[in-house]
């Protein structure tokens, strides 16, 4: 039967307390892969790394730092172990669990964003349609006759919004705020579609454009 340490080393920092002050963890075992070595020169390279041992396996752990080129690294590193079983990648304070292609995108939008003077332009954009609809849609018609000329109806302005994140496009809030704040909402979507540990999100952006 398979044993478990009572717990973890003194020496071991915490990858979920970690994941919060840098921009990924990842702990990860010796593999059979012929990459093994090259992914832990990669792993090495982060801004911090650590080894220690759980009974008489060697466990590794390397967190990447928020900025361009700990990103970089960080996406390379990723490439390497995408298929290892014996990974644990930490985000945000939690195990991620969805793909790693989901983080690769992050990063890689994440250092494009930094290329920029101003993150909010590369970042932010203007959109009209953010709310959700619950109003019934109404398929009867009538049709009518007139020979006078038809009025214009009278057009509305568009209420346009600062979105704060290009990959929030096509995503509905609800108008109402009784589920939470519009930047509330904002930062729950993010959340849920895996986007809010990238640096460069700042709920707090969205706005009414004026």
């Amino acid at each position: 039967m398979e044993q478990y340490p009572d717990k973890l080393p003194a020496e071991f920092n915490n990858p979920f307390s970690l994941s919060k002050q840098y921009l990924l963890v990842v702990t990860f075992n010796k593999s059979s892969s012929k990459n093994f070595q090259a992914a832990l020169l990669w792993a090495r390279s982060a801004e911090l790394f650590q080894t220690f041992k759980v009974d008489k396996e060697e466990i590794f752990l390397c967190a990447f730092g928020k900025n361009a080129e700990q990103a970089g690294m960080a996406s390379v590193f990723l490439g390497y172990i995408e298929n290892w079983s014996g990974k644990q990648i930490y985000i945000a304070g939690r195990i991620h669990s969805g793909s790693i292609y989901d983080l690769l995108g992050v990063l890689d939008c994440y250092q494009k964003s930094l290329n920029c003077s101003n993150i909010k332009s590369y970042c932010c954009f203007l959109g009209n349609s953010i709310f959700r609809s619950h109003e019934q849609q109404n398929m009867s018609f009538t049709i009518s006759l007139s020979l006078e000329k038809p009025q214009p109806e009278p057009t509305q302005k568009k209420v346009l919004y600062v979105i704060p994140c290009q990959k929030l496009q096509y995503l509905k809030l609800e108008k109402d705020t009784c589920l939470g704040s519009w930047s509330e909402q904002i930062q729950a979507l993010a959340v849920r579609q895996n986007l809010a540990w990238c640096p460069s999100f700042d709920a707090t952006n969205f706005r009414q454009f004026e």
